[in-house]
């Protein structure tokens, strides 16, 4: 179906002024609101305006192949897109993995090396819209390759796009009807159809739905749709009707600009402000250029800005955020100049870079060999991140660690106490486990398993069982992710009593009945009624990292009884301590030397939201409650230090290793016998209990 690949070029259309000022506000708008100017609160629709132009532009160059040919050369057509899109992609990528691989933490390494090649492959908007809502991923650094999100969802729709006008030709001439109006139908179709899933899932799962390609095609659609209608809007109005329509149109530009911002619902129905003003705009000057908008728009400063347009958006946001990850107090006076900046590479990239691959005779003559220099292009792309991802350590799981054992002051004691110089086992220096760069991966082993119900979820995972499945007794774990925390000690300790562990935990939910969450209500009351029907625990251990007040203390006071009145014993685990804003394990990789520049304040520390709210409930219900937060912050110490005997304490947020909670398990173990839930004889269990080590 498709012409040889010799197949002379289609003859480019005239260069529209209007157009490429209107490319100037999108990359401004877009630049401003990176840059961080308070005005311009809504410039991110600048890449709404950019999906419209592209729209209209990419298809009124198909439709015009289409007429004179009668047919579209699928080849000749992504060779022109890897000509336009490709050189200065690929430049911009290779700086931003050499550049953010020097500057960001170690622990971004992984992270970048997926963005480049993703980037590559222009599916980076699925790995940042999964990572947005990814519960473990609440730590991770701003992508420097954040932007190509938008070129991502571009290139989808270019995929399907011209294989639909194709099969329209196609289709039209077997029915013998005109092809226009079934391709205008056909993308009326999916443009309806989108917008809606767009309102729909902006209001279910915003993160994701900003990312989606599904949510975002309405608006190249616009697009398209638009460039089906140029020989109608050219003599179908009036030039006042065309000033009209101009004027309005960069009056919704405006407004979007400045009135809306980041709490907007987006895209949504929202995004109609700019991709109909971008709309208006471009179908006023289909009629004619000579609006008062059009003439303004076409102003020499405007279409050079809008000329080097996709190198500045290419170019301005890795600049940014590279910078502010080398100066994080960076002003707003230095981020100007960084825009400056990328304005000059810009202007670089597209006369050194850009234009004589573009334009070079060979490369416009045959597809194949603009294919094969793009295929290079991505080639090296790829490489750039398989040489990153080569760099980042592997995380050793079976790695033996000591790690809170090692403070115990009397082994051989019936009940354990922390040493009182606990300072001799803080680790200053040297390898530690889990290695700092992988330590947000030294995560329980039960997410695998997708055993932690999501946001939203209120079903009961009936599955996940771990421990001795033939176990006589069970234990219950229920809470949010601080409960999953402790999962392996727990199971290390549910393998010695030969129990079951059964999980019921859901991300950021407390275990109640009542809340400002309906989901976890919900899921609150189906773990008790799977329980009432399928027999309940013998233990349930519960733990949170929100504390609860409100209607959210009475709801986990209810809660607590319902188990109570099933005969399960239930247990309280305190929350530990939350570190400042500064992740633990980026600062013992930026201090090889000194891990106790890590460390942060006992006095004054906010000891995991969730310590008193759970002594309140202790109190009020009476039930058992350990707090194990002298192994992780010792009494005689005046710091929570970040390293205790070679093993790093922390990961994401405010949750601990699983590397230093399996350390603990022997701790928590002891104190779960001593209120009568195990059946172990203390003495029995050691220090060198923990895995790998005994």
């Amino acid at each position: 179906m498709t012409t040889p690949t010799k197949q002379k070029p289609a003859p480019a259309a005239k260069l529209r002024g209007d157009i490429e000022g209107l490319r100037a506000i999108a990359v401004g708008t877009v630049l401003l609101y990176h840059i961080g100017v308070p005005a311009v609160s809504g410039g991110f629709i600048g890449v709404d305006i950019f999906f419209v132009i592209s729209g209209f532009l990419i298809t009124a160059l198909l439709i015009r192949e289409g007429e004179k040919t009668g047919r579209i050369s699928i080849l000749s057509f992504y060779a022109r897109r890897a000509r336009r899109l490709l050189p200065a992609a690929t430049v911009v990528l290779i700086f931003t993995a050499i550049a953010g691989w020097l500057v960001m933490p170690e622990s971004s390494h992984g992270d970048l090396a997926t963005d480049v090649a993703s980037a590559t492959a222009y599916v980076v908007n699925w790995a940042l819209a999964f990572r947005a809502v990814d519960y473990l991923a609440e730590d991770a650094a701003v992508s420097p390759l954040q932007h190509y999100w938008s070129l991502s969802v571009e290139e989808q729709y270019y995929v399907i796009w011209p294989l639909m006008i194709m099969l329209g030709l196609f289709v039209a001439r077997r029915l013998g009807v005109r092809a226009k109006p079934l391709l205008f139908g056909t993308i009326g179709v999916v443009a309806a159809a989108s917008l809606a899933y767009s309102v729909y899932f902006t209001a279910a799962n915003p993160a994701k739905a900003y990312f989606f390609t599904t949510t975002r095609v309405w608006e190249l659609a616009i697009g398209s749709l638009l460039a089906f209608a140029v020989v109608r809007l050219r003599v179908g109005i009036t030039a006042r009707a065309a000033n009209i329509m101009a004027a309005a149109g960069l009056a919704l530009i405006v407004y979007g600009t400045f009135f809306l911002d980041s709490t907007t619902p987006w895209p949504s129905a929202w995004a109609l402000v700019p991709t109909v003003g971008a709309a208006l705009i471009i179908g006023a000057g289909c009629r004619t250029e000579d609006t008062v908008v059009g003439r303004l728009l076409s102003l020499r400063p405007m279409t050079w800005l809008g000329g080097i347009s996709y190198s500045v958006y290419l170019w301005h946001w890795p600049l940014l955020v590279l910078a502010a990850v080398q100066w994080p107090e960076i002003g707003l006076v230095a981020k100007l100049g960084i825009g400056a900046l990328s304005i000059v590479l810009a202007l670089g990239s597209r006369h050194l870079i850009e234009d004589p691959v573009r334009f070079h005779p060979v490369m416009a003559r045959r597809a194949g060999v603009a294919l094969a220099v793009g295929g290079a292009m991505m080639a090296t792309s790829f490489a750039a991140a398989a040489m990153i991802n080569s760099t980042v350590p592997e995380l050793d799981l079976d790695a033996p660690v000591a790690g809170a054992t090692v403070l115990i002051q009397d082994q051989s004691a019936k009940k354990w106490q922390v040493t009182d110089e606990p300072e001799k086992f803080y680790t200053t220096s040297g390898e530690v486990t889990p290695d700092p760069a992988v330590a947000i991966q030294d995560i329980p082993a039960y997410y695998a398993d997708d055993c932690q119900v999501k946001p939203d979820d209120e079903t009961v995972h009936e599955e996940c069982v771990y421990g001795d499945r033939k176990g006589a007794k069970t234990m219950a774990m229920l809470g949010d992710s601080k409960m999953g925390q402790w999962f392996p000690a727990l199971e290390d300790i549910a393998m010695r009593e030969e129990w079951k562990l059964d999980l019921y935990l859901k991300s950021a939910c407390s275990f109640t009945f009542a809340g400002p969450k309906d989901d976890c209500s919900a899921f609150g009351r189906n773990v008790i009624k799977h329980f009432e029907k399928n027999g309940a625990p013998d233990f349930a251990i519960i733990s949170q990292g929100t504390g609860p007040i409100g209607e959210l203390q009475t709801g986990m006071t209810e809660a607590v009884t319902a188990l109570e009145k099933l005969g399960t014993q239930v247990i309280l685990l305190a929350d530990n301590p939350t570190p400042p804003e500064q992740k633990v394990y980026d600062c013992v990789a930026k201090n090889p030397d000194d891990y106790l520049e890590c460390g942060f304040p006992i006095e004054g520390n906010k000891l995991g939201q969730g310590t008193e709210p759970l002594e309140d409930l202790r109190d009020e219900t009476g039930v058992d409650y350990i707090d194990l937060n002298d192994w992780i912050c010792p009494a005689g110490g005046e710091e929570c230090p970040a390293v205790i005997d070679d093993t790093l304490i922390y990961r994401q947020g405010s949750h601990i290793t699983a590397s230093y909670a399996r350390s603990l398990s022997p701790v928590l173990h002891r104190s779960l016998v001593a209120l009568g839930a195990g059946d172990t004889p203390v003495e029995k269990i050691t220090a060198d209990q923990v895995a790998g080590t005994d």
